[in-house]
């Protein structure tokens, strides 16, 4: 009977020891399963509708799913060799969901970065090459807005890299190649391609691999409205004598020191500016009809309605310098009397806009609201159309200079406009 008791406790020990080996054996087989080596497959975005696409870059900001095979226990995800974060709640054994955070490395700040995704798990680690891309391309204003087919444009930006294409106003109108851009991607040159079209807009986008630019009041080029003063063509200013006041006639030309005109003549500055905001008429451009006549745009009528927000509105104008001295503290002026006899008034340095002083033509950009007199401002375009207490429309340019010491220089000032900027 004791043998009997024994056999019966020693088979269920074995029984008992057989399936803790069997568990054991099958968790070994879970955990390897979960430890084995990881592999990538593809990389998509969360997208649901991107869910059967492969993708071998994304941008800043961009979520990620990671998909492959012993992905369960992921510790890490590096891209560009900088650590992204891992949540575990996005872990399984198939897939990984990160984000690229900004402080990514892309081209953008280190052209050498090696254009890698390297995920590590308790198993091990595994890569594939991903390009990390810097945002979409941001243009903060162009070089030159007064341009035809043929010309070179330049735009101010950020993020100009994998550069695609450039679109121009006009049904498709774009450029795909012969691109110009620094190592810093904020600046990019593309030649003006035939076909320009202003039915349905001015501006410039800029697409990238990461993306289009937005456009705005900075991003357009100039479609023919506006014109207040080319130095070339008569109206209710007639050149280059009966026009307004302080510059010389003789200094409206095509050419002077080294600046040449952008299409004909322009009004020229060629002196040593006073220092201390000292005054000269040498630097002044006083645009005025004295017989009341209309000097400001009002056609076409959709653009230039009364009723529009005088904030809609900016007045723009080329300028191209000559100098060896350093434009820092120079200042373009604008003066404009309104209907109540306030003199308002609006300042912008010259190196906001002029990057060069080589005869190279910028444009400069004021916005009309920014005309003021302490707290009085025009409020409408019809305000701005209404000219002065004595009937008269005038908008005066001066060039003021607060250094100490004088400021040698030769400069160029052209195709004075008002353009509705926003609308």
């Amino acid at each position: 009977m004791k043998n009997k008791h024994i056999n019966k406790f020693n088979l269920l020990s074995s029984a008992l020891i057989l399936a803790m080996a069997l568990c054991s054996l099958a968790c070994q087989e879970d955990e390897d399963e979960v430890t084995g080596m990881p592999s990538i497959e593809r990389v998509r975005y969360t997208d649901p509708d991107t869910s059967d696409s492969t993708f071998t870059s994304a941008t800043l900001g961009s979520t990620l799913a990671i998909l492959g095979k012993n992905l369960g226990t992921t510790q890490q995800v590096y891209l560009n060799d900088y650590p992204v974060g891992v949540n575990p709640a996005y872990v399984t054994n198939d897939n990984v969901i990160v984000t690229i955070t900004d402080s990514v490395p892309t081209v953008a700040t280190n052209p050498d970065v090696p254009n890698m995704l390297r995920l590590v798990t308790k198993g091990g680690e595994t890569s594939i090459p991903f390009q990390t891309l810097p945002p979409a391309p941001q243009v903060s204003r162009v070089a030159n807005e007064y341009v035809k087919a043929g010309d070179q444009l330049t735009l101010f930006g950020r993020y100009y890299y994998f550069i695609d294409t450039v679109y121009f106003p006009g049904e498709d109108v774009f450029v795909t190649d012969g691109f110009s851009t620094n190592s810093t991607g904020s600046r990019l040159t593309v030649t003006v391609p035939d076909g320009l079209d202003f039915a349905e807009g001015n501006s410039i986008t800029v697409v990238t691999q990461s993306g289009a630019s937005a456009t705005n009041r900075r991003t357009q080029i100039y479609d023919g409205n506006g014109m207040v003063a080319d130095f070339d063509t008569n109206g209710a200013l007639e050149w280059p004598w009966n026009w307004g006041w302080g510059i010389s006639g003789e200094m409206i030309v095509p050419s002077i020191g080294g600046i040449e005109g952008i299409d004909g003549n322009f009004g020229a500055i060629d002196m040593e500016l006073p220092p201390s905001y000292g005054w000269s008429n040498d630097k002044v451009i006083n645009f005025a009809n004295w017989g009341g006549e209309q000097i400001f745009p009002t056609e076409p009528a959709d653009k230039y309605t009364t009723s529009a927000p005088i904030a809609d509105f900016d007045i723009r104008m080329e300028v191209a310098t000559i100098t060896e001295a350093s434009l820092e503290g120079v200042t373009l002026d604008l003066w404009y009397p309104d209907i109540n006899g306030n003199e308002l008034q609006a300042s912008v340095p010259i190196t906001d806009f002029v990057r060069t002083s080589d005869g190279q033509w910028y444009t400069v950009s004021i916005n009309a609201n920014q005309l003021t007199s302490g707290n009085v401002r025009l409020a409408t375009y019809g305000d701005f159309l209404a000219g002065g207490a004595d009937g008269v429309k005038q908008l005066r340019i001066v060039i003021q200079n607060a250094n100490s010491s004088t400021v040698p220089v030769t400069m160029g000032i052209d195709n004075v406009r008002v353009v509705r900027a926003e609308e």
